[in-house]
């Protein structure tokens, strides 16, 4: 069923950690999101990136599309995935455009992705060997959804599909070719501060994922929270089985951004005045995927970066691993996965 924005802030009221001094709570959060320094893209020198390959997903729109338009002008060879292809060439038509007096011709690859695909996925990968390496990857793509909607293609339900076992698929994937680059490559998986407000029920993760595949379980802000939080685990556990030296790996959040988050709410006068009174312009939230690569080294390896600065875990994320939600989580979040990631993680032996 739709539902109102308003219904965003019923977290508030059952969220464990609104009422503490936790420095994840929402409270908290918005008073970063208010106060803490966010620049722009403009101030961002990308030219160490010029001639290297930089996958980006979701980087059509939002703030992904902002980190395309950087790292085009820096010159870089951007590779784009779009759900749409037409959408996509008309991004680089425009690009190459606004590029033109800068005497710069990027180079610049769309790539057709939909993330509630396997065989998409299969296809892409296809694509995807034909580069011999990749320097960075970006993996913006993601979804607030408001309905409970199976993906026909996977049987799951999309906002798990999408925002965990998709981008765990597209991260083997990347990880293979940025292990071939002879310096360090870097791998950023873009979650939300939201996912320290999850609070799954089930403790062990064939139990939860039982759970976020029926429709009246958990409503729609919670299930997002869950799956935010679920690919944060999955990012910490692939950073252990990956040698820093060859890829530094981490997480990030760009801060709420007006970025289509509640386009699927039927109360979009109140979604679009909550925006601007709340949210953080995209320019602005790719400033901070930007910072965060930047920022990237062998002692943040794993970790999450928001509002500016790698963060500590959150009380979610350490809780979930003490009560055991890790336990199976490789292996089973794997075996959901398209045959040739599960075959990536196999010939990486991890």
């Amino acid at each position: 069923m739709p539902v109102s924005s308003l219904h965003i802030l019923d977290f508030s009221f059952s969220n464990p950690y609104t009422l503490t001094l936790d420095p994840y709570g929402p409270f908290a959060v918005l008073y970063r999101l208010w106060f803490s320094r966010c620049g722009s893209v403009s101030e961002k020198d990308l030219s160490n990136y010029a001639n290297k390959r930089v996958l980006i997903t979701g980087g059509t729109s939002g703030c992904g599309l902002e980190c395309t338009k950087a790292f085009a002008r820096a010159g870089a060879h951007v590779i784009v995935t779009a759900r749409n292809r037409e959408k996509g060439e008309v991004l680089r038509e425009k690009i190459m455009k606004e590029t033109e007096p800068l005497h710069i011709t990027p180079k610049f690859d769309v790539l057709e992705l939909e993330m509630g695909s396997e065989d998409s996925i299969t296809a892409f990968n296809a694509r995807l060997q034909e580069y011999p390496s990749l320097d960075l990857v970006i993996l913006n793509a993601g979804i607030y959804q408001t309905e409970f909607v199976v993906c026909e293609n996977t049987g799951r339900e999309q906002t798990l599909q999408v925002n965990l076992l998709s981008n765990c698929a597209t991260a083997l994937l990347a990880i293979q070719l940025l292990l071939r680059q002879p310096t360090q490559g870097r791998l950023l998986i873009i979650s939300s501060e939201a996912h320290a407000w999850a609070n799954p029920q089930q403790k062990s993760f064939t139990a939860l994922m039982e759970m976020l595949n029926q429709s009246d379980t958990y409503p729609c802000y919670a299930r997002y929270h869950i799956s935010k939080l679920l690919v944060i685990l999955w990012m910490q556990e692939l950073a252990r089985r990956i040698d820093p030296a060859r890829v530094l790996i981490a997480s990030a959040t760009p801060g709420f951004c007006r970025s289509g988050l509640f386009r699927s709410f039927n109360g979009k006068t109140i979604a679009n005045y909550l925006e601007r009174l709340l949210c953080r312009t995209p320019d602005q939230g790719a400033w901070q995927y930007l910072t965060a690569i930047e920022r990237m080294n062998t002692a943040v390896h794993g970790c999450f970066f928001a509002d500016g600065r790698f963060r500590p875990s959150s009380a979610a994320a350490t809780l979930a691993r003490e009560e055991g939600l890790c336990d199976s989580m490789w292996d089973n979040v794997l075996k959901m996965l398209p045959e040739c990631a599960q075959h990536v993680a196999h010939d990486l032996s991890i």
